[in-house]
């Protein structure tokens, strides 16, 4: 009863996405990079707390989630959009697969107003 279930994951997962998405936009690679990481953390959280979803969980980080930190290491932000397009359509695919079809998450048109996406400092 007091694990986080994927109903308080998921937010926290689609609140670093988004800012993912616009921090590799910026091009400040380390931000998105940090995001990506949270979000891996955060699917393994979910795995790990809802065994019924590890197995769905752990085959999109692998043919999905993998592919978008491949582009973020290389810092390509074309293969980046890609990659994070596809990942979302798949997430959104398994949400239906899992009998929740009313979820369908889509990246917000703006960048979090909650921080500064301006590159700094060194790599």
């Amino acid at each position: 009863v007091i694990q986080p279930g994927l109903g308080r994951i998921m937010p926290q997962i689609g609140e670093r996405a988004w800012k993912l998405y616009y921090a590799a936009k910026a091009k400040n690679w380390p931000l998105a990079k940090f995001q990506w990481k949270e979000i891996k953390e955060l699917m393994e959280l979910g795995a790990f707390t809802r065994p019924k979803y590890e197995e769905s969980l752990t085959k999109f980080m692998l043919e999905n989630w993998s592919g978008v930190g491949k582009a973020l290491e290389k810092e390509d932000f074309g293969g980046f959009a890609e990659a994070f397009q596809k990942a979302i359509e798949q997430a959104n695919a398994y949400h239906e697969l899992k009998e929740k079809p009313y979820i369908r998450w889509k990246l917000p048109d703006q960048p979090p107003p909650d921080l500064d996406l301006t590159p700094r400092g060194n790599k």
